[in-house]
């Protein structure tokens, strides 16, 4: 009967990372196994006076090409995939002189590492490594014969296997370690064609999510969901962020602290020069604020006087470096996070006193990576490119033109209310001061509801007079009743895609309302 512990009587140790291996080989000599490496491994094993059999010793051949031949070979690849207990197998395996190998220890060539140093193409290619993948996952198809071991992290449960089984393994860990293996093995390709997508330009973006490839998070969008992050290892974002200061980011923190950083960043793209400081204020990944003044504490305090109510607990981002009169004004506020490119001394002296705020220092989003963005649906996943770009083109779409001096405007509500759950309706104005976001209606079954929030939470603002703001829609009105709403609030300047049906029925209703209407003939939805 086939042992379902077998001993290890063979090892075949291949690793870059060094560490714990004095101990894993060790416990292998001292079990009586034999071990077998190459390279690197092999001079390591001997500066340290453990004896280990050269590969070529089982190859027949030397390692070549400048250590691109070294394991891969018929007789390595048998004594790891031959069935053992199967007759056929057995009977082949004696007669080519095939002797077992019942271990494969092997970690990959550093690629992620030395891709992040973005390495001249012939330095990255050469760390693709070719002979540990096939290596593990012959080892992982035959792992009711073979144990694999791909990470340092998994020395101590072999090892305890092997003390409680006389030198073998049992089922129960070689099928964990096999699985373990198989997603190692896909991650490092995903990781490969990835880098190679940015490096030769390509179309497309290869993703590879595996459980042991995020960091586990406190828990999801409630306590009762288990979340992981995945972070990016070749793009700058929020994933990867570590926080300067606070406590931990949870699962909401992070959407909203992205939500809150790619906001900020499109508005920056189209804020005026005059108005270069642009500040994000996120609520449940909506804008409830976004201002843009001449300096960061401007535009703060403008941002927050959109939605005071709201901004209160909100994701903050920053386009341009936060200062102590910015840390100042915050002092008796709370919110959860701030996004920015850096942070004076005086600012992290004064933020210390609220340990619990995290603060990020990330570059500004400025979307130029064509990031996918992947959403999980029953059976599935949809996947998108990101609405990254500003609205090249305002038409007039009314006889009464839309005037040159809202353009700037128009420009920078667009890019926010794109940020809006749809329906979206946003409602922007113009000061001295700068740009900003005076009221807002998002998220509803249908534009009228919006309309409605829009206007109400401008007046509720302070905003009685409307009629120097423009209205952005994130898409186009289906009948003319949201004009009549627009109307009886004093709107007299709107921006929309266009592209209904009625489009004449809504432009008439402007033109007897004496509004002026531009369409970008670009939707931004925002589910």
């Amino acid at each position: 009967m086939k042992n379902a512990s077998p001993k290890i009587t063979r090892a075949l140790i291949s690793v870059s990372d060094k560490a714990g291996l004095d101990t894993l080989a060790a416990a292998l000599v001292a079990q009586g196994a034999e071990i077998i490496s190459s390279g690197g491994t092999l001079k390591y094993l001997a500066e340290r006076g453990i004896a280990a059999t050269p590969i070529e010793n089982v190859t027949g051949n030397p390692e070549c090409f400048g250590g691109r031949m070294k394991t891969l070979s018929f007789p390595v690849a048998s004594a790891i995939l031959y069935r053992r207990g199967h007759e056929t197998d057995e009977s082949e395996a004696a007669r080519l002189n095939i002797r077992a190998i019942d271990l494969v220890v092997c970690n990959l060539y550093p690629f992620e590492a030395v891709a992040k140093t973005n390495p001249p193409q012939d330095v990255l290619i050469e760390n693709i490594d070719i002979g540990g993948p096939t290596l593990i996952r012959a080892a992982a198809k035959n792992h009711d014969d073979v144990a694999v071991i791909t990470c340092p992290s998994q020395y101590a449960a072999l090892i305890a296997d092997m003390a409680a089984n006389d030198g073998g393994t049992t089922p129960a860990l070689r099928q964990k370690l096999a699985l373990d293996a198989f997603r190692h093995t896909a991650r490092y390709d995903g990781m490969i064609a990835a880098k190679l997508e940015d490096l030769w330009q390509a179309e497309g973006r290869t993703i590879v999510i595996t459980p042991d490839s995020g960091t586990p998070l406190r828990y999801g969008e409630n306590p009762h969901q288990s979340s992981h992050v995945h972070a990016d290892p070749f793009h700058a974002g929020i994933a990867g962020a570590q926080p300067l200061q606070g406590k931990e980011l949870s699962y909401n923190n992070l959407l909203d602290a992205d939500a809150a950083w790619r906001s900020c960043g499109d508005a920056a793209l189209v804020a005026p020069p005059d108005f270069p400081a642009v500040v994000s204020i996120i609520k449940h990944l909506s804008p409830c604020g976004v201002a843009a003044a001449k300096t960061p504490l401007a535009a703060l305090d403008m941002a927050w006087a959109g939605d005071p109510v709201s901004s209160f607990g909100g994701i903050l981002a920053f386009n341009l470096p936060v200062d102590a009169d910015v840390a100042t004004w915050l002092a008796d506020r709370f919110v959860e996070v701030i996004v920015a490119p850096a942070y004076s001394n005086a600012a992290l002296a004064i933020f210390a006193k609220k340990p619990n705020l995290r603060l990020l220092a990330l570059p500004v989003f400025d979307g130029s990576y064509k990031q996918p963005m992947v959403r999980s649906i029953s059976g599935g996943y949809v996947v998108q490119q990101e609405d990254n770009g500003a609205d090249a083109d305002f038409k007039p779409a009314t006889a009464n033109p839309f005037p040159p001096a809202k353009s700037a405007l128009a420009r920078f509500g667009v890019m926010a209310c794109k940020h809006l759950k749809s329906n979206a309706i946003g409602l922007f104005a113009e000061t001295e001061a700068g740009l900003s976001m005076i009221g807002a209606g998002m998220g509803n079954p249908n534009r009228l509801v919006s309309m409605k929030q829009a206007v109400e939470k401008a007046q509720e603002n302070g905003h009685e007079s409307l009629k120097d703001c423009v209205l952005v829609s994130d898409a186009f009105f289906p009948f003319a009743d949201n004009i009549g709403i627009a109307a009886a609030a004093g709107i007299r300047y709107i921006v929309q895609p266009g592209g209904s049906v009625k489009d004449k029925d809504v432009i008439q209703a402007c033109e007897e309302q004496d509004i002026a209407m531009a369409f970008t003939g670009r939707r931004h939805f925002r589910h």
